[in-house]
């Protein structure tokens, strides 16, 4: 085994154990844990090999992170530089805040969830193929039973990293689940239709139509309509993936319940709205308006009421 560990020392402000909740989620989150204030993951470096990822925050009032990086054989110069820009990549390092700040300033919902959450990141997924593939295993059902179906999924296709007598598993690369058959899906419990889209997502990552690239110099509409080429890739799952695998917070997947019930309880004092008034309210926050609804659903998680809220 190889290992190092490096001091990193992201923008401020950083909230760490904020921004890392959503992977708290179930507790098959096989590829992204979370638990006990250190987020693990696996990468793959240049040439193949899997380094672990540790990551947790360096002390009490510090707003550096101690990241350790392990390896099966000797640690090397490639597999420092895939682990160091994975990390940076998923903690949203590169993404300023203070603009949003700046204008979430004059927006009285916004305002004191800001404030309150001041340094929250939306944590990002490493690649747009992982993304889409995360999305798809959450159409249509809950977090929890996603990622119970992901989990197994990974266990049966990605590649394994044993630490100090744990396994830990890497995200499934495109040609293993562009080979994978639907009954195998259907044994973890995927539908037959949402087995089939994950394969087909997996080729299409495999015939070069998810180039990173193109896809964050396109409009957001341009974006979507390459995506939704792909058979089960709707409006929902490629917004949800520019958000979370490129970072760009300016879409804003109105269509999403979530989005409509935190929108409404924030905004209108409503149980939900429908998407039109949801997008309505998002172009007041453009071109930030996934990042205003990451702080709302913070607060919604933090049982923080709305301002203006006495009940």
């Amino acid at each position: 085994m190889g290992s190092v560990t490096k001091i990193l020392h992201p923008p401020e402000p950083f909230l760490f154990h904020e921004s890392l909740l959503r992977f708290r989620v179930s507790r098959e989150e096989f590829v992204n844990s979370y638990a006990g204030g250190v987020y693990r993951r696996v990468v793959e470096d240049a040439n193949g090999d899997l380094v672990l990822l540790e990551a947790e925050k360096e002390g009490e009032g510090r707003n550096s992170i101690q990241l350790r990086m392990t390896t099966e054989g000797r640690m090397t110069k490639s597999a420092q530089k895939a682990g160091l820009e994975a990390i940076e990549h998923i903690l949203a390092f590169d993404l300023d805040l203070r603009p949003f700040y700046k204008m979430a300033e004059d927006d009285s919902d916004l305002a004191p969830v800001v404030k309150k959450f001041s340094g929250l990141k939306p944590i990002c997924y490493l690649s747009v193929f992982e993304a889409l593939v995360t999305a798809i295993t959450a159409q249509q059902v809950n977090l929890t039973f996603a990622g119970a179906i992901r989990g197994r999924m990974v266990k049966r296709w990605g590649r394994k990293l044993r630490v100090d007598g744990k396994t830990h598993y890497a995200f499934p690369r495109p040609e293993r689940l562009a080979r994978a058959r639907v009954p195998t899906f259907r044994s973890m419990q995927f539908s037959e239709r949402k087995a089939e889209y994950v394969i087909d997502v997996a080729r299409a990552a495999l015939e070069g139509r998810l180039d990173e690239n193109e896809l964050r110099i396109l409009t957001i509409d341009e974006a979507v309509a390459r995506l939704t080429e792909i058979r089960g890739v709707g409006r929902w799952t490629a917004e949800q993936m520019l958000f979370r695998a490129l970072g760009r917070v300016e879409v804003f997947p109105g269509g999403d319940l979530g989005v409509q019930k935190v929108v409404g309880r924030f905004c209108f004092g409503e149980e939900r709205v429908d998407e039109k008034t949801a997008r309505m309210q998002a172009d007041r926050w453009h071109p930030w308006a996934s990042l205003a609804t990451t702080y709302l659903f913070a607060a919604w998680r933090a049982g923080i009421p709305p301002a203006g809220d006495t009940d």
